[in-house]
C-alpha cells in the first residue's frame, strides 16, 4: 500500500512483576572523570510496568559488557526479577530479527529471565522510558553539578530514590515506591550471586 494505516494507541496495564523496559539516555553535558577531564557517558534506565519506579546506571560505552552491568545494577536497585526484559534495537543487545544478541541471552538465561526485542522505529513501545527521561532532563539535570563519576551515580540514586519514586504518578494515580514494595511480592528474588 502507498500508506500505511494510522496507528491506533491505547493504555497499556501490566501485571506486577511482568516486565522491565531498558533503555540508554545521554545527559546534558560530558561526566566529569577526574584531574579536568569530562567523558561523554550514558544512563542506562529502566522502568517497571506496574509501579513505574525507575533505576538508572551510569555508564561510559554503549559495548555489551557496560550495558549489562548497567542492567544488574538496575535490576538491584529494584531487589528482585520481573518475568521479561524489553530492549529496543540497540546494536548491542540485539542482533538482527528480533533476536537477542549472546551476550543478551546469557544474561537472560543466568537469571533466568525471558527478553522482548522491540519492533524497528517503535519508540511509542517503551512509553514508560520516553517519559523517564524526560524527568530526567527537566528535574535531576538543571543546576547541578558533579566532583566526579562516583557523585554523579550518587546523585542519581538519591533522586531517584527520594525525588523521582516517591512523587505521584499521573499514568497509574499512585507513588511508584509504594507500588514497587507490591510489585516485589509478585516478583522472583535476585539469585546470590548476580551474572
Amino acid at each position: 500500500p502507498l500508506h500505511k494505516p494510522p496507528r491506533t494507541f491505547q493504555r497499556t496495564t501490566y501485571a506486577p512483576g511482568e516486565l522491565c523496559q531498558f533503555d540508554l539516555f545521554e545527559p546534558s553535558a560530558e561526566i566529569p572523570v577526574g584531574w579536568g577531564q569530562t567523558r561523554r557517558g550514558w544512563l542506562l534506565t529502566a522502568a517497571l510496568g506496574y509501579s513505574r519506579a525507575i533505576a538508572a546506571a551510569l555508564i561510559f560505552s554503549k559495548t555489551a559488557p557496560d550495558i549489562l552491568w548497567g542492567m544488574r545494577r538496575c535490576l538491584g536497585a529494584f531487589g528482585a526479577l520481573p518475568e521479561t526484559l524489553v530492549w529496543d534495537r540497540e546494536a548491542a543487545m540485539h542482533r538482527g530479527g528480533g533476536q537477542p544478541t549472546d551476550d543478551l541471552a546469557a544474561f537472560c538465561g543466568a537469571l533466568p529471565v525471558g527478553w522482548i526485542i522491540l519492533d524497528p522505529r517503535d519508540c511509542q513501545a517503551k512509553g514508560l522510558l520516553e517519559r523517564a527521561h524526560r524527568f530526567i532532563r527537566s528535574s535531576f539535570e538543571p543546576a547541578r553539578s558533579f566532583a566526579g563519576v562516583e557523585d554523579y551515580q550518587a546523585q542519581l540514586d538519591r533522586w531517584v530514590a527520594q525525588r523521582a519514586n516517591p512523587r505521584k504518578h499521573q499514568g497509574i494515580r499512585a507513588v511508584p515506591a509504594e507500588r514497587l514494595i507490591e510489585e516485589r511480592q509478585s516478583m522472583r528474588p535476585l539469585p546470590e550471586r548476580m551474572p
